[in-house]
């Protein structure tokens, strides 16, 4: 007579017609109060006690069995339902890219559960073979810790892998800075231009992209003074709107085609994909305007007055549409010819550090240069002042000494 197995209790048995031996744990009660049971098998018997111990281990351990699902299949979820509702569009794009040309390609077709240390390590030599920087694992491995660890939480896997294995540790990298003279010229230049008050901003408060992008014609309190960086603009992803299968094969073709906005996150929709959201501390930040500055944007926003410009911002295109990043950068590769300086590999970002630099050799505390240019790293800039505090106002004059 068959031993009768207690609740919780695994069991062991041959299947004849299909020559299969059987593993079975009931793990709970069905909606209907029928018994919910797990089932291992194999042709070798002591194969299935295997993994029948090791399904009880499980359900011993995280309290009910771990799924079975590939890191390709989960990764499909992860990035659609977690992260991508959550994050910005460039970080989500981020987490994607690095998903689907390093990740999937490496260890896509593994069971989640049996992703090793020794994986992660493969992936990194892949792509130090490749020649890419010690900075690129370290991304890889975050973007792996944030997908195992919400693989644990939803109890597909016992454990994070990544917290086993000792992340690559990301190598100083030198930010690319323009030299006084250069500057000097830059701003020269830049003051004969249409655009010229745009790169004045950006080279005196280090303001990102985005941020340049997404000014409106309130960033700018020519009473006070004063320039207050309220929006990021950035280009936002785009989702299938249909609930069934889609012709398109993107979803920016898609007919019903939805922007995805990270929940719960204010935003003003521009244009197409142009949007903007909060600054990348979150929080706006406003920073005083020496008095070049303030007369610059005084003469830009006379002149911007009478032109076209629907959605309020401070530095629209000819048309009053948005400046996507590609046209920006284009306009800043037009000024350095202007003020003969070699543009190969300076990006616009090189305003931003060159502002950074020079507040730093004009002896400008590091807390202080933080809330002029939105750094809030607490290892960069300490704790906030509110911005337009007396020392933020003595860091802009030295600034402007300094370049004259």
């Amino acid at each position: 007579m068959p031993r009768i197995r207690k609740s919780g209790e695994g069991g062991l048995y041959h299947d004849e017609k299909r020559d299969l031996w059987i593993g079975v744990v009931d793990i709970g009660l069905n909606e209907n109060g029928g018994r919910k049971q797990k089932r291992v098998s194999s042709r070798s018997q002591s194969k299935a006690r295997d993994k029948l111990r090791a399904l009880q281990a499980e359900i011993d351990s995280t309290g009910s069995p771990l799924g079975n699902k590939t890191v390709a299949a989960w990764s499909e979820y992860w990035l659609a339902n977690i992260c991508e509702p959550k994050m910005k569009p460039q970080p989500f794009r981020t987490y994607r890219s690095y998903t689907n040309n390093w990740i999937l390609p490496a260890i896509g077709r593994k069971n989640l559960k049996e992703v090793r240390p020794s994986d992660l390590r493969m992936i990194y030599d892949k792509m130090k073979a490749k020649g890419l920087s010690s900075s690129s694992q370290l991304k890889a491995h975050t973007v792996m810790s944030s997908m195992f660890e919400a693989a644990r939480l939803e109890r597909l896997v016992k454990a994070n892998v990544t917290k086993d294995i000792r992340p690559p540790k990301a190598g100083k990298t030198t930010r690319g800075t323009l030299s006084p003279d250069q500057t000097l010229r830059i701003l020269q230049a830049a003051a004969s231009r249409p655009d010229g008050s745009k790169w004045l901003v950006s080279l005196y408060a280090g303001i990102r992209q985005g941020e340049r992008l997404g000014a409106t014609l309130d960033s700018v309190d020519l009473e006070n003074g004063l320039f207050t960086v309220h929006w990021n603009m950035v280009e936002a992803n785009y989702k299938h709107g249909h609930e069934g299968e889609c012709s398109a094969k993107s979803a920016g073709r898609c007919p019903q085609k939805q922007l995805v906005i990270p929940d719960g996150m204010d935003y003003r929709l521009l244009k197409g994909r142009f949007v903007l959201l909060p600054p990348k501390s979150g929080e706006a930040r406003t920073f005083p305007l020496p008095q070049s500055l303030l007369t610059a944007l005084e003469q830009h926003m006379a002149e911007l007055s009478p032109r076209p410009n629907p959605y309020g911002l401070l530095w629209p295109d000819s048309d009053g549409s948005p400046i996507d990043s590609r046209h920006d950068q284009q306009q800043w590769k037009t000024l350095l010819a202007d003020a003969q300086v070699a543009s190969e590999g300076v990006t616009t970002h090189w305003a931003r550090h060159t502002a950074i630099s020079d507040f730093t050799a004009a002896g400008v505390p590091d807390r202080t240069i933080g809330e002029v240019v939105g750094h809030k790293s607490p290892g960069v800039t300490g704790n906030y002042q509110h911005v337009s505090s007396k020392d933020a106002v003595e860091a802009m004059q030295k600034l402007s000494d300094r370049r004259r």
